[in-house]
């Protein structure tokens, strides 16, 4: 049977200059993510893997649970690589459609592929390639995190996930290396959410650390920062 999708594609043109990603329930009632792309139209599942296969990383973490000793060959090692990249593009399409709890689930999923990879794989390349990307991840978890945290005006708690997710970062990198480029973004957007004091408010705790840290008042000190910092 041929089934000419010129219509669907038509009713949805592509938009060169953005990600064109909605959210939609098919006949059978679930919601499924579809993208428009140039060629056509992508359609990701929300749970699992997008494409509906069956589930490498569910697969593995419940051999994992029988197995704690287990070894990842490079083939199954491969497999999980190439499932976190499907589930790349859902979190970058969930993204555009702002569904921040689903992009925050997809992230961490990933993270559990890197981290089972880092741990379990039996040669070296294979527990080390992912790494490279795990600053990225981390910052696009707490981005999405952040963003969920703010639409629900809790702007303080947005904060602490920046940090934390900048915090996790550093310690993931090595001793005298650079920051990763992820930290800036993090903290820009961490520095955004901050609320700006009045400038004789600001000046005036900034003098008392000052003169605190002056004087080897290091108890004071470490309260006027908090302060700072909470305010």
């Amino acid at each position: 049977m041929q089934e000419d999708i010129r219509g669907l594609l038509d009713q949805w043109p592509h938009d060169p200059d953005r990600l064109n990603a909605r959210l939609i329930k098919v006949g059978d009632g679930r919601s499924v993510i579809q993208v428009r792309v140039e060629l056509g139209l992508l359609q990701m599942e929300l749970t699992g893997r997008p494409d509906g296969g069956v589930d490498v990383l569910a697969a593995v973490e419940a051999r994992l649970e029988k197995e704690p000793d287990l070894v990842i060959d490079s083939q199954v090692a491969a497999d999980l690589r190439a499932e976190a990249v499907l589930v790349h593009q859902r979190y970058v399409a969930r993204l555009a459609i702002e569904d921040y709890a689903g992009v925050v689930i997809d992230t961490q999923r990933n993270l559990r592929v890197f981290d089972l990879c880092r741990d379990h794989a039996e040669v070296p390349e294979d527990r080390q390639i992912l790494e490279r990307f795990r600053a990225e991840v981390v910052a696009t978890r707490a981005r999405a995190a952040a963003l969920d945290a703010i639409r629900s005006q809790r702007s303080s708690d947005a904060r602490g996930l920046l940090d934390d997710a900048i915090e996790e970062i550093r310690a993931g990198t090595a001793k005298d290396a650079a920051d990763p480029l992820e930290v800036a973004m993090l903290e820009g957007m961490r520095d955004v959410l901050q609320p700006k004091l009045p400038v004789s408010q600001r000046h005036e705790l900034e003098r008392r650390l000052a003169s605190a840290l002056a004087n080897e008042n290091y108890e004071l000190a470490a309260i006027l920062r908090d302060e700072l910092r909470q305010l």
